[in-house]
């Protein structure tokens, strides 16, 4: 006889192949067992065979209806990626437990992080008609608001969450959100109340200084950037960099100038590397291998290395050069450009892609989503500008993952060309015109001086603060600011409108 608490014990010690063949077993003399074909499925969904798992837990349901198999069955859906399925079956298995809160908001994060936004904030709604002064809850239905672009709804159900118990994740979020919509003073307000709650949480004490610098406030920003230190993240880059610079002068000293990521955030802050020279005998930089030849090219007094370099006496983050400086944001430096190109490369680029009497346009439409997830444009709502006749267009993208410019034969495709950045420059060079998102190639375009029509975002990056037009960082880029969150449309209108009598 077929023992199945052996099996359950074997399951608890994580032998699933044994405790399989046991329930196995079972079922082949009495396959009309809810409960069994419940315990394979599970099996199979620590197993990581989930169409297995989906067809026992089907039995299951058929066998007995109950919440913990449809459950169990949307699980299965789910970890196959099959979301709206699995929100079907979540639905069905609240049904049966339409008064067990911990379960419904249990489904409700599930759905939340399968981007089912909508099913999340339904079944948040279930669990709020159950309890209705759930603060969290509140706040994860603003959260779900955000992500489907209601900023209004969101900032409701935050004032809401706050209203019935005020704490610290709504707040914070508030305060996002009011800087997003460049609200900066209630933005501060909302940061320092969520500080009240967690004095030492380093994403409100970084958000806190990007509010600040947003508002251009360099000693606020770095006081809470400074703050912000005491994150696991600062702690490793503080023991990894050692003697952080206090901006005096150490003539016989070395100078390590670091930082962890942004190839943007490079170019821009590089600005500040010839102001250090006269502070060290020795400045060292260490860039990515990308960046490499550019900072050669560019920046002859000072050692380009990489992240392993150890000899060196103090360190500073590039990001934070014009604070230790004391130079503020009045007085930005090299504005009208600080970056030259290699003459033979520019020449290349020119006889191979650019030797043409037509005006020259580079487009560069896609960032990393995991960064600023409104930055980015679909090709295709650029229709209208690509459009224009008599105008050559050429794509500096690099990470097309939608391949998007196969729609589009008439746009030359430079990726093939772009070894790294030194040739970027050089084919930036050749143009007359970028038209691009906040990107590395942003920077280096303004770096060199080329004229470039900057597409933002409503809720841009503190760097640009709240310039709707022009910029203190670069002369030559001319921005073009969306009115409304999310929306490009009058963008591409006022672009298309500068663009349509280049010829």
């Amino acid at each position: 006889m077929v023992d199945i608490q052996e099996a359950l014990n074997l399951q608890s010690q994580g032998k699933f192949e044994q405790a399989e063949k046991i329930y196995l077993e079972f079922l082949k003399e009495e396959p009309e067992q809810p409960d069994v074909s419940n315990l394979l499925g599970m099996v199979y969904l620590c197993t990581n065979k989930f169409s297995l798992a989906q067809q026992y837990f089907e039995f299951a349901v058929k066998g007995f209806p109950c919440a913990e198999y449809y459950q169990n069955l949307g699980i299965s859906y789910y970890k196959q990626k099959k979301y709206e399925q699995a929100m079907q079956f979540f639905e069905k298995a609240i049904e049966y437990e339409s008064q067990n809160v911990d379960f419904i908001r249990k489904l409700a994060k599930l759905a939340k992080d399968a981007k089912q936004y909508q099913k999340g904030i339904e079944f948040y709604q279930k669990s709020l008609t159950i309890e209705p002064k759930d603060c969290v809850g509140l706040n994860n239905i603003g959260i779900l608001y955000e992500r489907l672009h209601d900023e209004k709804t969101a900032k409701e159900y935050y004032k809401k969450s706050i209203k019935i118990k005020p704490n610290y994740e709504a707040f914070h979020n508030l305060g996002v959100l009011y800087r997003n919509e460049r609200n900066l003073n209630e933005s501060i307000r909302c940061l320092k109340q969520a500080l009240k709650f967690e004095p030492h949480n380093d994403e409100t004490l970084k958000s806190l200084g990007m509010t600040y610098l947003h508002k251009k406030d360099i000693k606020n920003g770095h006081k809470y950037f400074e703050k912000s230190r005491t994150s696991i993240f600062h702690k490793s880059e503080r023991k990894k960099y050692r003697n952080y610079w206090d901006g005096k002068e150490h003539l016989d000293k070395t100078l390590l100038v670091y930082y962890f990521v942004g190839y943007g955030d490079h170019i821009m802050f590089s600005r500040y590397l010839p102001y250090l020279k006269k502070f060290f005998k020795t400045v060292k930089v260490s860039v990515p291998e990308a960046l490499q030849p550019l900072f050669r090219q560019n920046f002859p007094d000072v050692e380009v290395t990489n992240t392993e370099d150890d000899n060196y006496d103090y360190s500073a983050n590039i990001m934070e050069l014009y604070n230790v400086l004391k130079m503020d944001f009045a007085h930005i430096p090299s504005s009208e450009g600080y970056y030259k190109a290699d003459e033979a490369l520019i020449t290349k680029f020119k006889e191979e892609h650019f030797n043409t009497n037509k005006p020259k346009i580079g487009l560069f439409w896609q960032g990393n989503p995991n960064v600023l997830r409104n930055r980015s444009i679909k090709l295709k709502e650029l229709d209208k500008v690509l459009s224009l006749e008599n105008i050559d267009f050429y794509s500096f993208e690099i990470d097309d993952e939608e391949n998007q410019i196969s729609a589009y034969p008439h746009i030359k495709d430079l990726k093939p060309s772009l070894k790294d950045f030194s040739y970027t420059a050089a084919a930036l060079m050749n143009l007359d015109i970028l038209v691009t998102i906040d990107s590395a190639i942003a920077h280096l375009a303004g770096a060199l001086g080329v004229k470039t029509y900057l597409l933002l975002p409503y809720a841009s990056e503190w760097r640009w603060f709240d310039d709707t037009e022009t910029t203190p960082w670069y002369d030559s880029v001319t921005i073009f600011k969306q009115k409304e969150n999310w929306i490009w449309q009058d963008v591409v209108e006022r672009l298309y409108d500068k663009l349509k009598n280049l010829n």
